[in-house]
């Protein structure tokens, strides 16, 4: 009796051990081993990197100079985000343009535009701007404050909302204006 329930544990023993054999070399096809990987989703970048310095360069001249704590790349759609940044920016001689600061800084090189939120600082030769968000659309040279603002020139300073200029701070329109600073009667044309 014993020797017939032996049996027949060793032939199911057999048997389980056939159906997992199959199984696994059916799992191992080869058309299961040479599929293509898909495109990663747009959300996860191609790049993550720490404690990052980008230099960024056009036609063999320095562009601008990117230091991050933190930096996320996608290459796909050509933008860059930066955490706690500082963004140099140089002209075409190559001299220092202007110095943007910000918690978080957004390069959209395809249409080259920079976001520049909290704490968000712009500097130039010619004064600066403080504000918690900007756009620096740098194809037509416009910087766009959409939210309130502190620009500085000399010891000038305005304060207001919804700031429109260029990174040489040549011309300024703004709404709800105060200002702060000393008015040389030549220079009103009321």
């Amino acid at each position: 009796m014993i020797r017939k329930i032996l049996h027949r544990v060793i032939k199911l023993g057999g048997f389980i051990v056939l159906i997992l054999g199959l199984g696994i070399a059916a799992g191992c096809s080869k058309d299961d081993l040479q599929q293509e990987t898909g495109v990663l989703e747009s959300g996860i970048p191609d790049e993550n990197a720490q404690g990052v310095q980008v230099l960024e360069y056009t036609h063999n001249r320095l562009d601008y100079i990117i230091e991050a704590e933190r930096i996320e790349r996608f290459t796909d759609r050509r933008m860059m985000y930066g955490y706690t940044v500082t963004l140099t920016s140089y002209d075409k001689d190559g001299m220092l343009s202007s110095v943007i600061k910000a918690d978080t800084t957004i390069v959209d090189d395809a249409r080259n535009i920079i976001f520049a939120n909290g704490n968000a600082y712009y500097e130039s030769p010619e004064g600066t701007i403080k504000t918690q968000r900007f756009v620096w659309e740098r194809t037509t040279d416009h910087i766009t404050v959409p939210t309130y603002v502190v620009l500085t020139r000399g010891e000038d300073v305005l304060r207001g909302y919804n700031l429109r200029t260029d990174s040489r701070l040549s011309f300024v329109d703004m709404e709800t204006v105060s200002a702060e600073g000393y008015i040389v009667e030549e220079d009103i044309s009321w």
